[in-house]
Parts: C-alpha cells; structure tokens; sequence
C-alpha cells in the first residue's frame, strides 16, 4: 500500500509511458473523459440508425423486385380515392388476420417473395403453377403493381399478379394478391 502514490500530494512531472506519445494537454482528466463521452454518443446514434424504431418513415412510392411500382399512401386513396370493402385472405399466414386486400380470385402470403408477388414458376407435380406480378389492376386512374393498407397498427402490402395453372391437360389463369406485412 505504501507503494502507491497519494494523488492529492504527489505531482506528476513526465507523463508515464503509456502517454508519453500524447501532447501534455491531450492527457488531461478532461480531455479523456470528452473522448470517451464523444465515443460513446457516436456508438449510441450508429445503434439507433439500425433499430427497426428508427426504421419509421414518412410513405413514399416504393419500388418492388423488376421495377414494380407501388402506391405512396397507407390508406389506399391514392390507388383508390372511394375506398374499397377489403376481403379476407383465402390462405396463408395472414388468413385470421383483419381483411386488408381486395380484388382478387386469391389472396395470401403465399403468392409472396421478398414482400412482393412472385414471378417464376414451380412444380408440384402433375401441376405446374407460373407467377407474373402485373401493374393493371391496382388503382381507379393510374395503375401500379401494389398498394399499402393499414389494418390497426400493422401495414400491409398487397400485390397483384396471374398465377397460371396447368396440369391435366387444362391450364386456367386466376389473378391472385400477395398480402406482405411492411
């Protein structure tokens, strides 16, 4: 214990080792401490700039995979100044969710990829199921791919496409709607 130096009767005349490279005034209490406070303010904006929280803004015009447009608005006046008397979904995740879609021969999360309707094709043999997102059915005016709806506190994307299915010697083409949670 005697070893150790009272800081409040001992001046320090060189600066020790580990600061010797640093300038006398960047050593001080002060300095370090407005370093640490600066550091930990920079680290505490990065953190917010990637929480979901920060996440909220303003609706805008969003572009979808292939350059598919979607509608600026949550409330759909955009695409649909009257309103529209919103369906359930006839399968997928959201099927007991509030009905948020309309329009479709089928609605659900699993015309869905990446938030969006599907375009590709897959198999389930004997039927082979094509998808092709289209931008003429949303909206009374103007026509785009998407539109968002707010259904309480959530706000979902509803994206129209043709799904075509063959198989049985018969092919039928259904317009079918994403439903994707924004």
């Amino acid at each position: 214990m005697e070893q150790i130096p009272d800081a409040e009767t001992t001046t320090v005349t060189e600066p020790t080792r580990a600061l010797a490279g640093l300038g006398r005034a960047s050593s001080r209490r002060r300095t370090v401490l407005r370093g640490v406070a600066f550091s930990s303010l920079t680290l505490g904006a990065t953190a917010l700039s990637w929480s979901p929280l920060a996440g909220q803004r303003a609706a805008r015009a969003e572009n979808g995979p292939n350059g598919l447009k979607g509608w600026d608005r949550t409330d759909c006046s955009d695409a649909y100044p009257s309103g529209y008397s919103e369906e359930k979904d006839t399968g997928g995740s959201y099927v007991n969710e509030p009905a948020a879609c309309f329009g479709g021969d089928f609605m659900g999360s699993m015309y869905c990829s990446s938030g969006w309707h599907k375009k590709g094709t897959e198999r389930d043999a004997p039927i082979l199921y094509t998808y092709t997102p289209i931008s003429t059915a949303c909206g009374s005016s103007t026509t785009k791919n998407a539109w968002k709806w707010k259904t309480g506190t959530k706000v979902w994307r509803c994206s129209d496409g043709n799904t075509r299915v063959s198989g049985g010697g018969s092919t039928r083409t259904y317009l079918t709607i994403c439903r994707a949670r924004v």
